[in-house]
């Protein structure tokens, strides 16, 4: 699965000590997690989406059966777009949970924004999806919980946690959430109000860590913090035009 890719990996290895207790929120491809995981850091991975909760713990059962799956199903996806698009809607019926996965996986894979239930239909060549696939099958990460905080809000599931070390939260893109009231999201997606947000970063108690995409929103609302810009290599830059990301620390 992919969203916009993050390079601010190196950067959070700096603020997250190795062996510290992680717990991160609105996790969809653990992208940046994952790295942490390399650097020794113990993860609890939130999610208030069941699809996403789900793909991952069958990732944890057995990687395997996923990937199996995924290229006996790959063939429809790659070839035929109506199907893509009609999945998309539909993915959610089919009753094997590992089955879901799969396709989980595979509608991810061919949307050109990385999400499940929206996205236009990319094609990708047999090289690329047998990469994907290895990846899959030899999915081990270690010290890796994955927790399913029922209920819209994944900032009550913030403020409950116990003794984490650090909150991680990969904002992506900044919304001003104007006209979102009653439109509906995708099964694996989850409402983010962004000022909550800072609100909640305000009032904790907790070490707090921000990714977020360059917007100026994000410069006017986190002023006071500790930012770090990085360009699209993951390098430090001074300039915000050569900004492509933000690092957020409330510490």
């Amino acid at each position: 699965m992919k969203n916009k890719r993050s390079n601010a990996s190196p950067i959070l290895k700096k603020l997250i000590p190795p062996k510290s207790v992680v717990d991160s929120f609105l996790f969809f491809s653990g992208e940046a997690e994952f790295e942490l995981l390399k650097y020794n850091v113990f993860l609890v991975a939130h999610t208030t989406s069941y699809g996403v909760y789900e793909f991952w713990r069958c990732m944890q059962t057995d990687p395997k059966r996923i990937a199996s799956i995924a290229e006996y199903f790959s063939k429809m996806f790659k070839d035929d777009t109506k199907m893509f698009y009609y999945t998309q809607d539909k993915w959610m019926e089919y009753k094997d949970p590992f089955v879901r996965a799969a396709i989980f996986y595979l509608l991810s894979f061919y949307s050109d924004s990385g999400r499940v239930s929206s996205g236009a239909h990319t094609s990708k060549g047999d090289q690329a999806l047998q990469f994907a696939l290895s990846r899959i099958r030899t999915f081990e990460p270690k010290h890796f919980h994955m927790k399913f905080d029922q209920g819209e809000d994944f900032l009550s599931g913030a403020a409950q946690v116990v003794a984490p070390d650090y909150l991680f939260f990969p904002m992506g893109d900044y919304s001003y959430n104007y006209f979102e009231e009653g439109v509906g999201i995708g099964f694996e997606d989850t409402r983010v109000y962004h000022k909550k947000v800072k609100k909640f970063t305000d009032l904790t108690d907790h070490k707090c860590v921000l990714t977020y995409a360059k917007h100026s929103q994000v410069f006017k609302l986190y002023k006071d913090y500790n930012m770090t810009m990085i360009n699209e290599y993951g390098r430090i830059v001074e300039n915000k035009k050569d900004c492509r990301e933000i690092i957020i620390a409330n510490f």
